[in-house]
């Protein structure tokens, strides 16, 4: 990820942090002044054949533009960065410790091959199961799901966002819980036939401490940064 939006030789002006360029985070950009915009999730995920005036990132993209407001999505390098998304998820939910986690390989630089990149954590927690699900609730203000959690909840693995595929390493890595988001039945199926619980405590909310710790990192280098990071981005209503 990099600069997705934007003339790299412009000068930068009013930063804002968010979590994800939705509607309404792009209408509090454009009222705050926001000249660019540093999100988590990228604008865009995959090849737009159009840019128009429609729902959506195209209209996003297009929004922006006439806005001229820039766009630096950070995704899966802050992810694996010391202090990023994946430390701050293992740090929410009072992990010791802790060690990178099996890892995704994705690029993360103009030289890179695709290595390894550590996208999650792996540590140990201290309490009990009622004492993980009570910092669950507190830590990531989540209503998770849970799936064969016991007694035994020692060591744990943390994947931010969608980290269903990651079933097979944990149970490997020798992980008694799995805490990431977007599992799937069968990948919960999966991890309680060999043992293994599995807490989906949703995708954002498995993201907001490190967008959060992202906002922190722009504030090192920007003068006042715009805080847009309580624009949340989950979908989902809770009934």
């Amino acid at each position: 990820m990099g600069l997705q939006l934007g003339d790299p030789q412009r000068p930068g002006g009013r930063v804002a942090v968010a979590h994800e360029v939705t509607a309404a985070l792009l209408a509090e950009a454009v009222d705050a002044g926001a000249q660019v915009i540093v999100t988590y999730h990228p604008l865009v995920f995959r090849p737009l054949s159009t840019v128009t005036a429609e729902p959506g990132a195209e209209g996003r993209v297009l929004a922006l533009i006439e806005a001229g407001i820039a766009v630096i999505a950070m995704h899966t390098n802050w992810d694996a960065a010391p202090g990023g998304t994946a430390d701050a998820l293992a740090d929410a939910v009072d992990l010791e410790d802790v060690e990178p986690f099996p890892v995704e390989s994705a690029p993360v630089g103009p030289d890179s091959m695709g290595h390894a990149v550590p996208v999650g954590r792996i540590g140990r927690f201290a309490g009990s199961a009622d004492e993980l699900r009570a910092t669950i609730a507190r830590s990531l203000s989540a209503d998770a799901r849970v799936a064969g959690l016991g007694t035994s909840c020692r060591r744990i693995a943390t994947v931010p966002g969608s980290g269903g595929s990651f079933v097979d390493a944990a149970i490997a890595a020798g992980a008694e819980v799995l805490i990431t988001g977007d599992v799937s039945h069968h990948q919960a199926r999966r991890a309680t036939d060999h043992g293994m619980a599995i807490v989906d405590a949703g995708h954002a909310a498995t993201e907001r401490a490190g967008v959060r710790a992202l906002y922190a990192a722009v504030g090192e280098i920007a003068a006042e940064p715009i805080d847009l990071t309580h624009v949340d981005v989950s979908p989902w209503e809770h009934r």
